[in-house]
């Protein structure tokens, strides 16, 4: 391309160049021509006017003794000035044929002059006088009669010249007119075609530039060549490495993106700058379930808005620092959308996109590692509790056996009275009710492993409504009778579980629920197989009085009873069998009155596989 530049323009400079010559060198010779016509115009002027001195001098001498005569002083004069004139055509350059016939001119006009000068001479003597004047008139003829064959030539040779330089003229103007439209269209060809040339590469190239700019990053340019071809080769390894870089930024930002939204942590972008700070821009579908909205409700929210009132006391704090490049960690308590309060711990530090600042904040729902060290703290009592139970059961029990020993001895001595065996007989059952009392607190404090078989827990629970109908109130008094309803669900499978740690648990909820109705009632049991979660719902319902509502949440806690010769720790050993076997128990008052025990027994198969 740079080649067909510089060709194109050295054929633009030469042709200009020569135009440019020819147009000087035509304009000199036209010029030149225009003086030499010029210069012969006054030559033919100066003549005529040479005719006119002559012929005025004629006149002096034709008008000599008429009473128009001049004046000697003025004949002389126009003498003077007809020599004058006459010199005046010495004055231009001549060639050597016109130069002779001028030198004659010039002795004819001495010869009159002459002969003029003589006849005023002799004007005294009028014989002389006569003649001087006749021959200077005859002379003066001859030279008018030379000056207008002269006039004559000159002017006929003149009008060829003009004509010839007009014609030059008139040939010289279309010569340069055909130039200039010949150079006029011909630099327009060359330019369209030179444009043509350029045009078409350039258009090539910015419609790749609209196609990349469109997102076409795959588009290249074909079949240009020189610098074209060079600038398309490296437009189409800028629109390659484009691709590629795009390629990888997409990939990327599909990760992150990817990692936002199916993180199991809530992420929240909060704006960082101005009065806007703390606003929600960004939330993934963690945060939304987490706090129970919808993402497009959580961007109209600000970060506070999750806040209980006393964390949001502590938000701008948390704002500043953040700003100041600190990455923060805390433990506070935030709101869901229903009102509900759990612990998260939250995680945030400074982003920084381009020169937008934002906080990047991650929040974690801990409710379940709050219940769990709740519970592992508890359980840490629970173990100091059992071992120092254990300790005190141990150190009393032997002493006890022996003071029971003893009271049994005594009360068969024969000299007691009946009064004194029948106190005797009260202390030793007391005793009893002791030792039931440790054996219990030592069956809590250190719980039996379960042994675990294949059992079916609709067995195991009329075998426990079997056991339960030997109580007082479900025995057959009709003031007393209680109906027992059962609903048992014959599709459950079997799993494995303790069939008397089951028995134990179904019994005490049973005979719970029989006391729970001294009036009678109805005792419902039901069962049912959840296949979705795969496990064993177990429903023990009463119609007795009920649970109050401030004590329903302290009823599995150990030696928490309402029977005035309870120990309270029949539910929590209850509770504790079920949690070994991975299931869970809880209770809720029913709309009608009477309570309902609900126990979730997963179906465990790995220890049938085992044996």
């Amino acid at each position: 391309m740079k080649k067909k530049i510089l060709i194109v323009l050295s054929i633009f400079l030469l042709a200009f160049f020569l135009s440019g010559l020819y147009i000087i060198i035509t304009i000199e010779n036209t010029t030149s021509s225009l003086d030499r016509l010029i210069q012969l115009h006054q030559i033919e002027i100066l003549r005529e006017r040479l005719l006119i001195h002559i012929e005025r001098v004629q006149a002096d001498i034709g008008l000599k003794g008429t009473p128009h005569a001049r004046s000697t002083d003025n004949i002389l004069t126009n003498l003077r000035n007809m020599d004058n004139m006459a010199g005046t055509c010495f004055d231009c350059h001549h060639s050597g044929e016109v130069r002779e016939r001028l030198n004659d001119l010039s002795n004819h006009v001495k010869r009159y002059k002459e002969a003029v000068s003589m006849a005023l001479t002799v004007r005294s003597n009028p014989s002389m006088s006569e003649t001087e004047e006749a021959s200077a008139f005859r002379i003066g003829n001859s030279l008018i009669t030379k000056v207008n064959n002269m006039i004559t030539m000159t002017s006929n040779k003149l009008e060829l010249k003009t004509q010839s330089t007009i014609r030059e003229i008139e040939k010289t103007k279309r010569m340069l007119s055909i130039l200039i439209i010949t150079g006029t269209l011909l630099t327009a060809g060359m330019a369209f075609l030179f444009l043509r040339s350029m045009i078409k590469p350039v258009n090539l190239i910015l419609e790749a530039t609209r196609r990349v700019k469109g997102g076409d990053l795959g588009y290249r340019i074909e079949g240009l060549r020189d610098e074209f071809g060079e600038v398309a080769t490296s437009f189409n390894e800028m629109g390659k490495s484009l691709k590629e870089y795009m390629q990888k930024i997409e990939e990327s930002e599909k990760r992150y993106r990817l990692l936002f939204e199916k993180a199991g942590d809530a992420i929240f972008i909060l704006d960082a700058e101005g009065e806007n700070a703390g606003k929600i821009v960004a939330a993934n579908q963690a945060a939304a379930e987490m706090y129970g909205y919808t993402i497009d409700e959580l961007l109209s929210l600000r970060i506070t808005d999750l806040d209980t009132p006393e964390a949001a006391k502590e938000a701008p704090a948390r704002i500043n620092r953040v700003r100041k490049g600190e990455w923060i960690k805390a433990e506070i308590n935030h709101l869901k959308k229903d009102g509900t309060v759990f612990p998260v711990e939250i995680s945030a530090g400074l982003l920084e996109v381009g020169d937008k600042k934002y906080i990047l904040a991650i929040d974690r729902d801990i409710t379940e590692r709050k219940l769990a060290e709740e519970t592992l703290q508890r359980a840490e009592q629970m173990k100091i509790v059992g071992e120092l139970a254990a300790g005190l059961a141990h150190e009393i029990k032997n002493p006890l056996a022996g003071i029971k020993a003893s009271m049994e001895v005594l009360s068969e001595e024969a000299n007691f009275s009946e009064e004194d065996r029948n106190v005797l007989l009260k202390v030793i059952n007391e005793i009893r009710r002791i030792e039931s009392l440790l054996k219990e607190l030592l069956n809590f404090a250190r719980p039996p492993k379960p042994r675990f078989s294949i059992t079916d827990i609709n067995t195991i629970l009329d075998k426990a409504m079997t056991l339960s109908l030997q109580n007082d109130h479900l025995s057959s008094n009709e003031l007393k009778r209680i109906k027992i309803v059962k609903d048992l669900d014959s599709l459950i499978p079997q799993t494995m579980a303790d069939p008397m740690q089951m028995q134990q648990v179904f019994l005490n909820i049973l005979l719970n629920a029989s006391e729970a109705m001294p009036e009678g009632g109805t005792l419902t049991v039901k069962t049912a197989y959840d296949e979705l979660l795969n496990s064993i719902k177990i429903k023990i319902s009463d119609t007795g009085r009920g649970i109050d509502e401030e004590m329903i949440d302290k009823i599995f806690k150990p030696f928490f009873t309402t029977k005035p010769k309870g120990t309270g720790l029949g539910l929590s050993i209850s509770k504790r069998l079920i949690e070994q076997h991975r299931g869970s128990i809880s209770v809720e008052n029913n709309s009608g009155g009477g309570a309902t025990f609900m126990i979730d027994l997963p179906v465990r198969y790995v220890e049938v596989q085992a044996i």
